[in-house]
């Protein structure tokens, strides 16, 4: 009988995902109230994949809703180490997947007791976090009622709920990065305009799907190039080399992250023989430097190098370039280098024989998986 491949299962489920979430009207109807209170700020805060997410969302809104500021912060970060008197007369986006995350649970806590208005974005309309404000966006990834159990045994890991299946997660992120590429196209002076590059960029998520046994083949050929594994990409990119770094870690791999110019300066001097460089390149800007640097890592370092670059711009043949089409409006590129980075990581996991039903591939699952839930899920609150 052949097992389930929950993993891949979840990768190509993300098209329709897009689609349900582009049909969404509540999030016209968040974005309406959103206009009408007349925020001067706008601050995204989540943890881990969701950290990415809000990174990508703070990017988006700086690039299209000029009448905001916007940024993102780490959730412990914006508690202990921001400034609370800059909050009045804000909209904090706290995104947290399970809805059970405690340090988004406490910042938007502290928003909301230094007179901040707050939004959540989840996939559980049961976790905690829903019932601290009446605004919320489910991201509707998931059965409701899958997000009520786990696959593991432990008592205390089986308390660890908030996820379908209990492995990498992929569809989860992406349908954060779905809701807030339309919350902010409808936010933005060029609304219609936007709505339409939003459009265009998620029917560009499921063509990037039909290369997927391609982007497999080359994920098992790095399993003996693997001791670290670097995701390069400056400006739009940033949140998709962080998200491909915490792919890697969920496999027990080393990964890292960094901004183009910040691999050269530091990173590379940790580049080997057994290093692969996954340099991301959505726009000429960045393509042009990475064609500066690619040959460097190869002919001097002999690492294996991999370019994610919009195929508009390719115009030769290279066993290190996989082009994609790239979304008009390079600020939304994160949704297909998206595919691509998930794909390598499950394809790579499992050439190395790791589980890829199964948080951190199987490795001492449990064990981790009870450390995150005191972490994680017990953690002190100060609000």
């Amino acid at each position: 009988m052949n097992r389930p491949n929950f993993m891949l299962t979840e990768i190509l489920e993300q098209p329709t995902i897009l689609n349900s979430i582009f049909s969404d009207e509540k999030l016209k109807i968040i974005a309406e109230y959103i206009k009408a209170e007349k925020y001067k700020k706008i601050i995204l805060t989540g943890c881990g994949d969701s950290h990415c997410a809000s990174w990508f969302g703070a990017n988006l809104a700086k690039h299209w809703c000029t009448q905001f500021k916007a940024e993102y912060y780490e959730p412990f970060e914006l508690v202990n180490y921001s400034n609370p008197k800059e909050l009045k007369n804000t909209l904090v986006i706290g995104i947290s997947v399970s809805g059970g995350t405690l340090r988004v649970l406490e910042a938007i806590r502290f928003a909301q007791f230094h007179e901040a208005a707050t939004l959540v974005i989840t996939d559980n309309s049961e976790g905690k976090l829903v019932k601290e404000t009446n605004k919320k966006i489910l991201i509707h990834a998931s059965p409701k009622e899958s997000l009520l159990t786990t696959s593991y045994n432990s008592e205390t890991a089986k308390k660890y709920i908030g996820y379908q299946n209990d492995v990498a997660q992929t569809k989860t992120y992406i349908a954060n990065l779905g809701v807030l590429s339309v919350l902010f196209a409808y936010l933005s002076p060029q609304s219609n305009r936007n709505l339409k590059k939003v459009k265009e960029a998620f029917s560009l998520v499921g063509k990037a799907l039909d290369q997927s046994d391609e982007i497999i083949t080359i994920g098992k050929s790095l399993k003996d190039v693997s001791d670290s594994i670097f995701f390069v990409g400056s400006g739009p990119s940033g949140p998709s080399g962080l998200f491909g770094a915490y792919k890697m870690f969920e496999f027990t791999l080393h990964g890292f992250s960094c901004d183009i110019e910040e691999f050269c300066h530091t990173r590379y001097f940790i580049t080997t023989n057994k290093s692969t460089v996954v340099l991301l390149a959505p726009d000429k800007k960045s393509y042009n430097r990475i064609l500066e640097i690619e040959p460097v890592l190869q002919k001097y370092i002999n690492a294996r190098t991999i370019i994610i670059a919009n195929e508009s711009l390719v115009n030769e043949n290279s066993i290190s370039i996989l082009p994609f089409t790239m979304p008009e409006d390079p600020f939304l590129s994160p949704l297909v280098q998206t595919i691509p980075i998930e794909l390598l990581s499950y394809s790579l996991a499992r050439s190395k024989g790791f589980n890829t039903n199964t948080f951190r591939g199987g490795v001492e699952t449990e064990k981790y998986v009870t450390g995150s839930y005191h972490t994680i899920r017990q953690s002190h609150l100060q609000f």
